[in-house]
């Protein structure tokens, strides 16, 4: 455990390390582009009209806002359902601990042996696996196994039929938040987007560099195709964040929710598998 906590560790610390610089080299690269502009360019500059040019910066410019507002919205969107859909999961599987102590008694081990596995490969092999936009054939085999012990289970009272009900409703919650979850692990922001964005990011770049004035001071060009540079680039990282939810990252899903159910149905029931939901 100490091993995995550390490695995470170490790659958030190299993601935010690689985010940190590619922030670094693209303002960077702006503002020395910017001024290498200013030290050839002519005197008033290349535009005979700066205010037909600084009209045609706007357009460019409130046309990519517009364009990257949507773009985070939308993967906010798939971000939160990403979590909402791991909540889910994990508040059902709690639900069918429940009804399986109904079911077959609390030292029963069939269908609880069953979700403590479950729950196990979820934190310990398919989250992993959705990081490399995959899912868990372990997970899966958990989820076929607890469909058959359940069809050998007979209902001999009323209380029992009424939990037989609700099993299939609660099954039902966990299969739809896992799907939810799992539909994430792939990006969901599509090529054309970022491909149209990086055209809208290059286009507003290029532009201010293009009105260069060798009639201002360095500092005075440099600053703001730096606080503009940096604003670009730190979105466009955010929508990389939010478009791989389960990567390595301050702020990425982790299975939390999973585990804190863990904790309360891994309660001393034999499980049919490893630590890490393995079957034995």
């Amino acid at each position: 455990m100490l091993a995995a906590v550390t490695a995470f560790s170490d790659g958030i610390f190299m993601l935010t390390l690689l985010a940190a610089a590619i922030l670094v080299v693209v303002v960077t690269t702006a503002v020395v582009v910017k001024l290498l502009a200013r030290r050839r360019a002519p005197d008033p500059g290349w535009f005979l009209d700066s205010t037909r040019a600084a009209g045609a910066l706007t357009v460019i410019g409130t046309m990519f806002a517009v364009l990257l507002a949507f773009t985070i919205f939308y993967a906010l969107q798939n971000y939160q359902r990403a979590r909402d859909g791991g909540t889910m999961e994990a508040i059902s599987v709690t639900e069918l601990h429940n009804v399986a102590d109904v079911l077959e008694g609390h030292d029963g081990t069939r269908l609880h042996g069953g979700l403590i596995c479950y729950s196990r490969a979820v934190v310990a092999d398919e989250w992993p696996a959705m990081e490399r936009g995959e899912s868990s054939a372990a997970v899966q085999g958990w989820v076929d196994t607890m469909v058959t012990d359940f069809a050998a289970i007979t209902p001999t009272n009323a209380k029992q039929e009424a939990a037989y009900s609700q099993w299939f409703d609660q099954q039902a919650q966990r299969r739809d938040g896992r799907r939810a979850r799992a539909a994430e692990a792939a990006p969901s922001v599509p090529m054309p987007l970022w491909i149209v964005l990086g055209i809208g990011a290059t286009s507003i770049l290029t532009y201010m560099c293009v009105q260069a004035d060798r009639r201002e001071g360095a500092v005075v060009q440099a600053l703001p195709i730096a606080f503009v540079s940096a604003l670009v680039t730190s979105a466009m990282l955010v929508v990389g964040f939010l478009d791989h939810p389960y990567d390595d990252w301050s702020g990425s899903i982790e299975p939390a929710q999973m585990r804190v159910t863990l904790q309360l149905i891994d309660d001393g029931h034999d499980a049919p598998c490893d630590a890490r939901g393995m079957p034995t």
